[in-house]
């Protein structure tokens, strides 16, 4: 690989190459997140009131340290392309004790996600179909691809973690591709495939992302998360401006795969950040 080309595109899309399985080489962008004004003050606000962030942190030193990410990022010349496109600040913390990621999934952080969504749009509705009646107690596993396993075990040592999530550099691959280009993306500065909990808590903090009065918003897949039926993939989704979460069927026939013009994975940066809990930091 050629260590000074960008391997992002105009839009902050990944250049597919060879191997790749990708509905189009050249995305026509006919799905869209707006981009966002990435209000810090309310992203913090909402991650307060509805996923449990701690209450002494303050906008300055959350906005601060996510600058300091993007900065990293962008000195890089592999890598600086992905913030052409749209890009999501976030910030995260465990807020209980529960092990199994599927188990606390349905009880913890998808009630939040509906929460922040349905009270900041009074309105619309927040739903969760998992087709065919499947669970995801006990039946979630990290794709050993993704890197994910380098959040969960952040998130789940209980540091908070502040990050950007970029929700269309991977648009239009399939979900296998998508697994698979994390081969060869850089490994420097905590880059990882998306998956459930920091996409939750870009939508706890951004309740309003995928809401385009203009356009049509894509699916947000959670690739780095493998359900135990290998059929599903899991994602959000818009139904109108309603929100919903998704198990649904990635089989376009018997063994063959989907590849949709709607399906976008996403990449997540993180780090985490020190709490000194007796002052505001």
């Amino acid at each position: 690989m050629n260590k000074t080309k960008d391997i992002f595109d105009e839009n902050g899309r990944r250049i597919p190459y060879k191997g790749m399985r990708v509905f189009n080489k050249n995305s026509l962008q006919y799905y869209k997140i707006k981009k966002p004004e990435n209000n810090f003050s309310e992203i913090l606000s909402n991650s307060k009131k509805y996923g449990g962030v701690n209450v002494k942190i303050t906008e300055d030193y959350f906005k601060s340290k996510c600058l300091d990410l993007l900065k990293n990022i962008g000195s890089d010349n592999l890598l600086k392309g992905i913030l052409n496109g749209v890009a999501i600040p976030f910030i995260c913390c465990k807020s209980n004790n529960e092990k199994d990621m599927g188990l606390e999934f349905e009880k913890e952080v998808l009630p939040s996600v509906s929460l922040a969504f349905t009270e900041n749009n009074p309105n619309l509705h927040f739903k969760a179909i998992l087709q065919g009646e499947k669970k995801l107690a006990n039946e979630i596993v990290i794709s050993k691809r993704s890197r994910y396993q380098e959040f969960l075990n952040m998130y789940n040592s209980g540091k908070t973690i502040v990050g950007w999530y970029f929700p269309q550099a991977l648009q239009e691959y399939d979900i296998e591709s998508q697994r698979e280009q994390m081969k060869t993306l850089p490994k420097q500065y905590n880059l990882v495939l998306s998956g459930m909990i920091d996409v939750s808590a870009a939508l706890i903090g951004s309740p309003k992302l995928l809401i385009n009065k203009d356009d049509y918003p894509p699916v947000l897949c959670l690739s780095a998360i493998k359900h135990s039926d290998k059929n599903l993939m899991l994602c959000y989704k818009a139904y109108g401006h309603h929100l919903e979460f998704w198990g649904m069927s990635q089989m376009l026939v018997p063994g063959v795969t989907q590849v949709s013009e709607q399906w976008s994975g996403g990449l997540t940066l993180f780090a985490p950040i020190p709490l000194i809990l007796d002052k505001k930091l």
